[in-house]
């Protein structure tokens, strides 16, 4: 891994773009700063943190460990970017282990709680079982005694036992707008695949989509950041997109993505004001940029007790812990703009 030293990587011409921004909003409140008194928004980022499964052995303790740090940062909110739970065994679903995940995950929610500030949840492939995907109407029993994509209990089960309003919403903190969506579905539109080079495992359904366009659109003037499970483009190891970090760490999964992902990003180039996206599912750190927006990948809890610190004033300011990169990205040409009226 990357040194802490050498690790934040900014191209020559983003290194430009964000002196550029940091002297035009010297002095101001800040465009993105929504607070009265201008402090700047802050939230805890955790990915990952596998909490069941076979090899969780001391993943209790490093998501612990964000828990404390989180006690001590005081956010506005934390929210985990999914696989929050696992499997307590492998192979075809058993009542056992529905059982079994659904009380171990009221377990970790109880200690989510001690962050002590609002949390939020985001869907990942390791925390439910999914047949259809969508707003599929399936109970614990159609899960019982087959495989299928996804762990042992349902999705509803997962929303009940986190508190979790739906499997995407959004919700606003100090003028921003935030946005959770559910990559963990199979496609169910006849739109092209593969589009950003290789086929994608996962998809954002037609229902979803149609939901986030008027979602967008509702809150088209305020500054937005989006949370998904599994990133919204392909990253090949020579990297990818219009800027980031060149090339990414060899870590596999290369059909692990959102296939129609592609077009979400349209959405989010369109609605022009979408200042990052945040990911979990690699492991590993990723930084890409499409069309001023940062899609940013998080380390794995579970992997070297990785999770981040977001503040955003006049940059995004990411502060890594454990295997986390801290980054320091300059602002989006559209919030440069905004402070130099």
């Amino acid at each position: 891994m990357t040194s802490r030293k050498t690790s934040t990587r900014i191209e020559r011409r983003d290194f430009i773009v964000q002196g550029a921004a940091a002297l035009a909003m010297a002095g101001t409140a800040g465009s993105l700063s929504a607070a009265d008194d201008a402090a700047p928004l802050k939230f805890g980022l955790n990915a990952d943190p596998h909490l069941l499964g076979r090899r969780a052995r001391g993943n209790e303790a490093n998501f612990k460990a964000f828990v404390d740090q989180m006690k001590q940062f005081n956010p506005d909110f934390a929210i985990d970017l999914g696989d929050f739970g696992c499997q307590i065994a492998e192979g075809q679903t058993t009542q056992e282990m529905h059982d079994g995940q659904l009380e171990a995950l009221k377990h970790h929610v109880s200690v989510f709680a001690q962050v002590g500030c609002p949390r939020y949840h985001v869907i990942g492939n390791h925390d439910v079982g999914w047949l259809k995907g969508g707003d599929e109407e399936i109970t614990p029993d159609d899960l019982i005694g087959r495989g299928h994509a996804g762990e042992d209990i349902t999705k509803a089960e997962f929303l009940k036992a986190t508190g979790t309003p739906h499997r995407y919403y959004s919700f606003d903190v100090r003028g921003f707008h935030f946005v959770v969506l559910d990559g963990n579905n199979p496609p169910d539109s006849l739109a092209p695949r593969g589009k950003d080079g290789i086929v994608g495992g996962y998809w954002i359904d037609d229902t979803q989509k149609a939901w986030l366009e008027k979602d967008l659109a509702k809150n088209r003037q305020k500054p937005k950041i989006v949370f998904c499970h599994e990133e919204l483009h392909h990253t090949p190891e020579r990297g990818s997109g219009q800027g980031g970090d060149t090339p990414f760490e060899a870590v596999g999964k290369q059909t692990s993505y959102v296939d129609n992902g592609w077009e979400i990003r349209k959405l989010f180039a369109e609605d022009g004001r979408v200042l990052a996206c945040f990911f979990g599912h690699k492991h590993r750190n990723r930084w890409t940029v499409y069309d001023d927006t940062n899609y940013i990948t998080l380390a794995a809890t579970h992997w070297k007790c990785s999770f981040a610190q977001v503040e955003i004033a006049d940059t995004l300011s990411i502060k890594g812990f454990g295997g986390q990169r801290s980054y320091q990205l300059p602002l989006p040409t559209w919030a440069t703009n905004e402070a130099r009226k």
